[in-house]
């Protein structure tokens, strides 16, 4: 009989990734399988969850057979604790073993992710990757599944990026108690019914709350422009006491950086939401149809996070200056925090005591966070939002349809140009907006691709626009001259620079476009600038 050969300490923590953190290098052996997680006994399930997982890799799934064929047969050599737990489960291992060598892997069934979204509010490709066993190679990788496996689980590599980054924040003994609760009683229940839905809805509860349904789609486009835009969506849909829109924090400096705690409890708002926060408050002003419900609270959102930086305690960013390189005389904006042995000292944002969008203190913070402020106190953004649901559009239209948000601009073009106002609106759209893509316009206008490519012909022979190919752009018609990349996204024509606010040799504040005015005020300043001879050339 062939001896059996264990796996090594490291193989199995690649096989058990997903329920360790990111950071995490020691299993303590083969303690923690079956016992280290959170000073009680657990991990039967969650490991019989994993290694019977159809999104298991061949690899993995050797290992962990190994793993615990071994320790059920050293059971003897472990403290009495676990000893004592891995003998009360024997026969789970056991008959999940067996069943395995038998039937393979479990079958995998989409209505159970779809019944896990329902009962506690994740989304599918979270639901996905849970009833999968967290099936997750590296959780610092990007592409951490292989395309077998997001097959299997069908998911996109986005939806799993997305997903993979707010199951990053569920503790290492939640994810263990989670997969836990999921495992039926009886392991062939595993493969004739699925894991047991019931127990894990009310685990995920228990330990983590009901989450709040947020829209795959819309989840998948903010993900292009931020890293977790799970919480930034569950957060803004519905805004409740207790979140960190409501909550203020107190700041102190350790190690020369920022540490925000809530005295009174929930979750403080602190420099590690305001970025993501200002992002997405631009993003979803921008994209979000009229009527659309996440739309209609963006008002309240925004002067909830105007509210939570006018907390005096609260301290964002960080830069770090020897004492010659910081100003004689600091700003109110500018607070000194520590005093470090390299001899740098700390500073930080105070927002509470910054005047405005050109306070002096904004320009000393080499990082994100003055620009996330910026656009907090900058009068055209506060137009934007508070115009949002006062432009007189009809529910489920865009304010990127110029016919709808801006007709007078749109006929000084047609008028001009000698267009029809379909036409006119078109050339306004390419002219003015960041991502006139053919997906967008036809979404905008409730156009049929048809009708779309008549009227670019038409603008084509007027010399409006120019054909090109640039696949990235989502469309094959350009207004004429320079076009900019790589460093700009979306990419566009150079022509469009100065209407948000930079040069086209600089790059844009953010690493992305993002629209922090009003559309119709975007359309008015493009109308008179071709109407005033600046036309694109």
């Amino acid at each position: 009989m062939t001896e059996l050969v264990p796996p090594n300490a490291d193989m199995l923590v690649d096989a058990l990734k997903g329920l360790l953190d990111a950071d995490e290098n020691d299993t303590g052996a083969f303690g923690w399988l079956f016992g280290a997680a959170g000073g009680s006994l657990a991990g039967i399930g969650a490991v019989a969850i994993r290694v019977t997982s159809p999104a298991t890799s061949t690899e993995h799934r050797d290992v962990l057979v190994r793993a615990l064929a071994h320790a059920m047969k050293t059971v003897d050599q472990v403290d009495e604790q676990v000893r004592s737990y891995l003998n009360r489960h024997g026969d789970v291992v056991s008959a999940t073993l067996d069943l395995l060598r038998e039937r393979g892997p479990t079958p995998w069934r989409p209505h159970d992710v779809a019944r896990l979204g329902a009962g506690t509010g994740l989304t599918r490709a979270e639901s996905a990757l849970v009833l999968a066993g967290l099936p997750v190679r590296d959780w610092g990788e990007d592409e951490f599944l292989s395309e077998t496996q997001g097959s299997v689980l069908g998911l996109s590599a986005r939806e799993a990026k997305v997903a993979r980054m707010e199951l990053l924040t569920v503790p290492v003994t939640h994810r263990v108690q989670l997969l836990d609760a999921a495992m039926p009683d009886q392991p062939a229940a595993l493969w004739d019914h699925g894991p047991d839905m019931g127990r894990l809805c009310s685990a995920w509860i228990t330990l983590q709350g009901r989450r709040v349904p947020v829209r795959e789609r819309l989840l998948a486009d903010l993900g292009t422009v931020m890293g977790f835009p799970t919480d930034i969506l569950r957060t803004f849909a519905a805004p409740s006491p207790g979140d960190w829109l409501h909550t203020d924090g107190e700041c102190s400096i350790e190690g020369g950086g920022v540490v925000t705690r809530a005295a009174g409890g929930g979750e403080p708002f602190s420099d590690r939401q305001l970025p993501s926060a200002a992002v997405g408050l631009a993003w979803l002003a921008y994209h979000l149809p009229v009527g659309d419900p996440i739309r209609a609270n963006l008002g309240k959102v925004y002067q909830l996070i105007r509210q939570r930086l006018r907390n005096p305690s609260l301290l964002i960013g960080t830069v770090l200056l020897h004492d010659d390189e910081a100003p004689a005389q600091l700003p109110p904006g500018l607070a000194v925090g520590q005093h470090l042995p390299s001899g740098l000292t700390s500073y930080h944002l105070r927002p509470a005591f910054i005047t405005g969008a050109d306070d002096p203190a904004l320009d000393m913070v080499p990082d994100h966070s003055p620009i996330s402020i910026r656009l907090m106190f900058d009068p055209t953004f506060y137009r934007m939002i508070n115009t949002l649901e006062t432009g007189g559009l009809p529910r489920g239209a865009y304010s990127q349809n110029a016919l709808l948000s801006a007709p007078d601009a749109v006929e000084l073009l047609a008028t001009r140009f000698g267009l029809d106002m379909a036409a006119a609106s078109l050339y306004l759209q390419i002219l003015a907006l960041p991502d006139p893509s053919d997906r967008n316009l036809l979404r905008w206008n409730t156009w049929e691709p048809g009708q779309l490519a008549e009227l670019c012909l038409v603008l084509l022979r007027k010399r409006l626009l120019v054909e090109a190919v640039r696949p990235p752009a989502g469309r094959s018609y350009f207004v004429p001259g320079r076009w900019l990349e790589p460093r700009y996204v979306p990419a566009f024509e150079a022509w469009k620079c100065s209407l948000y606010g930079f040069a086209s040799n600089e790059d844009p504040p953010y690493r992305w476009t993002l629209v922090s005015r009003p559309v119709a005020e975007l359309f008015q300043d493009a109308a008179d600038r071709v109407t005033s001879d600046d036309l694109p050339h």
